[in-house]
């Protein structure tokens, strides 16, 4: 699939995307479990229904590949594009049947922002939702943390080669064991890791807090997926305000920042290299903006006078800075808060960390602090050039996993990523102002969802416009796939219209 698809190469991508879509129907098995030791039958209902819409679309589309047929890196990038917006699709099904959604579209939105661990929501009356529901919203976090295809691979779903490939158009840059197929398992083992260890530790900390230990656990199962991959959905209205807690907030913040660390750095440190922890450039980085951007968010606090005290302006600013760098989503204050609250350099410094990220090879996004760090080293390294002697021949490192060299490719490939995400920022703001919000606010959300952040002013509602509803889901898919997945189905559905008799190489 070189130009444009052919059959073949379109009966292997369905095949695959069939495939998916039936992992996500084996995957409702958990909610409709759920619904069934609820009573809620209702629900049961709806997760047959969507089990059954699952497996026969999914098994139709699968049903087309040939014993000959391979998966390319083409086919790899085309795939996880559209398998991505089909699994969404299917994934919205319960959703829709729920009550919590007042159109198909706005549990598609929801769906795509579970998967892809935005956590913008547009659910209605969640404080009442059914538990069955709650746990599907999120265990979308659990299965697009890690990645639809990821979970694919981890099942060994029999692919005639191209598994690098699919891994790698994702949106994962490292390969962390020598098989691809024993990295995918890897990085489900570290997950389970860290959302057990979570779930324990807020159980006892929401027993603390009064809850009963059914509904207990459930929180705590539910806040551990979202906090450590990322996602940012509650199972109530008020979030993460909801548990009002300094015992919350800590164990959080943990799950957080372990979600927003690189799986090979995870890998690094069980294997006993904790000295990688501080050579990394991405460790580096990462703290680094951290602590420079919680410290304005303390001063936007502190100027405003909104919290009673330094220590809360500096527990709040810290806080909702590891939310945004992390790209979690989870905020202790309401959504009206962030612009009378928080002021202008907070409000800023929030933005700045959404827009960062986290680590590549995590459950984050945004631009991520390796592309920002190579960034900064090759602005550095052209300033020494320009000052250097003619004869002089400069060679510039970083560390990461190891000595590397900034080599132009190094360098070109972050500062494609940058511009894209930055295009992408400013124009969704831009969008966004035109239908009639705040410059800041429309900016805010913006980065939010592209970023796969979740935190929100009040503009994502479902009562939003349905164009912009469209632009965040669009926003939220091709963030999380960085792109380059989203561009080349485009440009595959571009050639299928406007050249239907050209070459077909």
């Amino acid at each position: 699939m070189w130009l444009r698809a052919r059959l073949s190469d379109i009966r292997i991508i369905l095949h695959f995307v069939g495939m998916f879509v039936v992992g996500i129907g084996v995957a409702m098995s958990v909610p409709l479990i759920t619904a069934v030791l609820s009573a809620e039958w209702d629900a049961a209902l709806d997760y047959t229904l969507g089990i059954g819409v699952a497996l026969a679309l999914g098994g139709a589309l699968a049903l087309g590949l040939t014993r000959e047929s391979k998966l390319t890196h083409a086919h790899a990038l085309v795939l996880t594009a559209l398998g991505w917006l089909t699994a969404s699709a299917v994934a919205a099904v319960p959703l829709s049947l729920s009550g919590n959604y007042l159109t198909y579209l706005d549990a598609f939105f929801d769906a795509i922002s579970g998967l892809t661990t935005s956590g913008l929501t547009v659910v209605v009356d969640l404080d009442h939702m059914a538990l069955s529901h709650n746990m599907w919203r999120h265990l979308t976090h659990l299965i697009g943390g890690q990645g639809i295809v990821v979970a694919a691979l981890s099942l060994a779903v029999g692919m005639r080669g191209g598994a690098f490939s699919l891994y790698l158009a994702e949106g994962r840059d490292e390969r962390i064991l020598p098989n691809v197929l024993y990295t995918t398992r890897f990085i489900w083992f570290v997950t389970a890791m860290y959302v057990g260890i979570g779930t324990l530790t807020l159980w006892g900390v929401n027993t603390h807090l009064g809850m009963d230990a059914g509904r207990g656990v459930l929180h705590a199962f539910w806040i551990s997926i979202a906090a450590y991959d990322t996602g940012g959905f509650g199972p109530q209205s008020m979030n993460a305000m909801y548990y009002h807690s300094y015992l919350f907030e800590v164990v959080s913040v943990f799950l957080m920042i372990a979600g927003t660390m690189n799986f090979n750095l995870h890998a690094q440190v069980w294997r006993g290299d904790r000295k990688e922890l501080w050579d990394n450039i991405e460790t580096r980085v990462l703290a680094v903006n951290i602590l420079i951007l919680a410290a304005l968010a303390a001063v936007g606090l502190a100027a405003t006078h909104s919290f009673s005290g330094s220590a809360e302006a500096i527990r709040k600013g810290a806080y909702h800075i590891l939310s945004a760098h992390t790209g979690t989503g989870h905020q202790t204050i309401y959504p009206s808060q962030w612009l009378s609250d928080f002021g202008g350099p907070a409000f800023a410094a929030v933005m700045l960390a959404m827009a960062a990220g986290g680590a590549v090879s995590s459950t984050a996004g945004g631009i991520k602090a390796l592309r920002l760090g190579v960034i900064v080293k090759s602005v550095i390294h052209q300033v020494k050039a320009s000052l250097a002697p003619s004869s002089a021949v400069l060679t510039s490192r970083y560390h990461h996993m190891g000595e590397r060299f900034l080599t132009p490719e190094v360098t070109t490939s972050a500062a494609i990523v940058f511009i894209m995400y930055a295009v992408t920022y400013i124009t969704g703001g831009l969008i966004g102002a035109s239908y009639g919000y705040g410059a800041g606010p429309a900016m805010f959300e913006s980065i939010s969802a592209t970023a796969n952040v979740g935190l929100s002013t009040g503009i994502t509602s479902a009562s939003m416009p349905t164009g912009l509803k469209l632009v965040y889901m669009f926003q939220m898919w091709a963030g999380r796939l960085e792109f380059i997945a989203v561009l080349s189905l485009f440009a595959q559905l571009v050639l299928a219209v406007t050249k239907p008799g050209g070459s077909q190489r």
